[in-house]
């Protein structure tokens, strides 16, 4: 995945209202747990102080004083001769200095060294929060969750069971509160703030546990949004009839798209499922004149794609318009279906050197010599890619090479389809993949969970055949953009960073279908029905994208649908439309819609069309 498809995180400091707010957290609840020592020590000198001011003329304050000295054993006072301050005065060094040496000064020291107790001084933070988003679950996904939604601004507590877990630390390190405990327990997820919270996203590894704790925080807060992955596609339909549509989601499923669209084309950022089609997502640099230069517009229309963001050569983001120019150097993303995106790649060439260069790029697609992808594992990724390769029209022979310890049902679902050959063995031999038919491969996806595997599987590949397309499944970004620099493979994907941009979209916003980044930007869709009177209706496509920053990417209109609708094209009640914008401005165009809705004849200025 291109690098600029990433979100970038840095840890961030500590607000210092905040650190004040934890220690007096921190504060009240030492004094909680020490109040038996603590109230012992208090009862003696205030024992002590009350002998001493009754029995000497000296004042509350000196008595108090010589309370403190008299522990030390250096008091000034006359020895009693009674039997009480006798007492007294032989008890209190000994009481006093074993209450001391036990609890006070222990809790001084863990007041102040926080180091000794992180587990504790991280709940103290997590109490500091309110509106922050709950993930549950520190994996790969729940890792990735954390630093999108940190990315796009949002304030994060982790729930997260073993504190020697492969991700903690990181999350520490980006000042992320990490509540240490099993989430299903709700004095767990009271220390994390779910009375507080905005939402919460439970991700953990194990489609019952997630259930579970998803049913727990409903008992606790029936409000609060619940986003939970889940891996059954049953589970998932009828989960939604319990939480909501569209708050269960499949990690595989999300990413399964983008990994079946890498292996039968090039260069994919990500891939939009749409109702009736999916659209692909791509980012490219602008080459010294090449058929890309020139009006924005135009070359729009000509490809029939969108831009869906526009860097200059110095990295300044520059606002859509219809005039504006795609000049050498510039950076975009754009959206298209595969050929369109695939048209444009080809022409992002030199003109001088374009009919030479066309004849150097790489195949585009799959053809009839090549027109088999190999996919190499069979676990969750795998079944769902498969699945998507099958539904393309038109779509290449399938050799899925698997374990023997594969999951019976995944085999079985497609061990009686024609154009799927299952083979056993290791992806990592040759001999192997030469019977799943390396040589009339088009693209060989390795998508086995181990990132050190799936590299094996594809330097093996590329050394029996060099120009075999390659798509990898790998979870360090470290890793696939070094992977992109020494051996050109653009398409090496992590099924966490396809899944969490959607997730988190749905914890924050509600109701979203996909998501995704570019840059720091998080671009959601959202799907909405024009309504007579409403704000949208009557409004050029052209004029929604100016006013409100959202691109219309499809259109349905009795029966017939439209994938990136032409600018000029007017929107009409029971229009029924899927909008692509950044997360936020999706949320504005919401609450517009949603007041227009309401009140029709109380718009904002210039809401609507003329």
């Amino acid at each position: 995945m291109p690098t600029t498809l990433r979100p970038i995180v840095r840890p961030r400091r500590l607000p210092v209202l905040r650190f004040i707010r934890a220690n007096l957290y921190d504060l009240l609840r030492l004094l909680r747990d020490s109040r038996v020592a603590l109230t012992g020590f208090a009862l003696v000198m205030l024992a002590s102080t009350a002998y001493i001011k009754w029995n000497y003329p000296i004042g509350y304050a000196e008595s108090l004083y010589e309370s403190f000295r008299l522990l030390t054993l250096q008091s000034s006072l006359v020895f009693p001769s009674n039997l009480l301050g006798i007492a007294l005065f032989m008890l209190v060094p000994v009481l006093g200095l074993a209450l001391i040496l036990d609890s006070v000064f222990r809790f001084g020291r863990l007041l102040l060294d926080k180091s000794t107790r992180v587990e504790a001084w991280q709940v103290a933070l997590a109490s500091t929060y309110q509106g922050h988003v709950i993930v549950c679950g520190l994996g790969r996904v729940g890792l990735r969750l954390v630093t999108q939604l940190l990315a796009t601004g949002h304030e994060v507590v982790v729930i997260e069971r073993e504190w020697n877990g492969e991700f903690v630390q990181r999350a520490l390190e980006l000042r992320v509160p990490v509540v240490l405990g099993d989430a299903r327990e709700l004095g767990v997820l009271r220390q994390a703030g779910v009375n507080r919270a905005h939402a919460m996203l439970v991700a953990i590894a194990g489609d019952m546990i997630n259930i579970e704790v998803a049913l727990n925080v409903r008992r606790e807060r029936p409000g609060l949004r619940v986003i939970m992955r889940v891996f059954l596609e049953d589970l998932d339909r009828n989960l939604e009839e319990t939480f909501g549509r569209r708050t269960i989601f499949s990690a595989s499923a999300l990413a399964a798209p983008t990994f079946a669209a890498a292996a039968v084309s090039r260069e994919v950022s990500y891939m939009l499922p749409l109702e009736h089609e999916a659209l692909g997502l791509t980012e490219l640099v602008v080459a010294s004149e090449s058929l890309m230069s020139g009006f924005a517009r135009k070359i729009e229309e000509d490809y029939d794609i969108r831009i869906v963001q526009h860097h200059d050569a110095t990295g300044k983001l520059l606002p859509p318009a219809a005039m504006r120019q795609l000049d050498t150097g510039d950076r975009v993303t754009l959206i298209g279906s595969l050929g369109a995106l695939e048209t444009v790649r080809t022409k992002n060439v030199p003109k001088s050197k374009a009919h030479a260069a066309l004849g150097m790029l790489p195949i585009q697609r799959p053809t009839a010599q090549l027109n088999r992808v190999i996919v190499c594992g069979l676990g969750k990724v795998g079944y769902r890619v498969v699945q998507q390769l099958l539904r393309m029209p038109d779509h290449p022979a399938i050799s899925v090479i698997h374990l023997p310890d594969t999951r019976p049902e995944f085999l079985h679902q497609f061990s009686r389809i024609e154009s799927v050959t299952l083979i056993e063995g290791d992806a990592r031999s040759p001999d192997v993949q030469a019977a799943a038919g390396l040589a009339e491969a088009y693209s060989v996806a390795a998508l086995t969970s181990d990132d050190f595997v799936n590299l094996q599987i594809g330097l093996v590949a590329r050394r029996q055949r060099k120009n075999v397309h390659l798509v990898m499944r790998m979870f360090s970004d470290v890793l696939a953009e070094q992977l992109e620099d020494l051996f050109a493979i653009r398409t090496v994907y992590s099924t966490s960073a396809l899944a969490a941009p959607t997730m988190a979209a749905a914890a924050v916003l509600g109701d979203v279908t996909s998501a995704f980044f570019s840059g720091s930007a998080l671009f959601s869709t959202d799907t909405s029905q024009i309504q007579p009177g409403g704000v949208l209706e009557g409004l050029m496509v052209e004029q929604v994208r100016e006013r409100y920053s959202a691109l219309v990417i499809g259109l349905r209109r009795g029966g017939a649908q439209h994938t990136l609708p032409d600018y000029a094209a007017s929107l009409h009640a029971g229009d029924e439309v899927v909008l692509l914008a950044q997360l936020a401005d999706l949320a504005r165009l919401r609450g517009v819609i949603e007041a227009s809705e309401a009140s029709p004849a109380a718009l904002p200025g210039g809401a609507r069309a003329a």
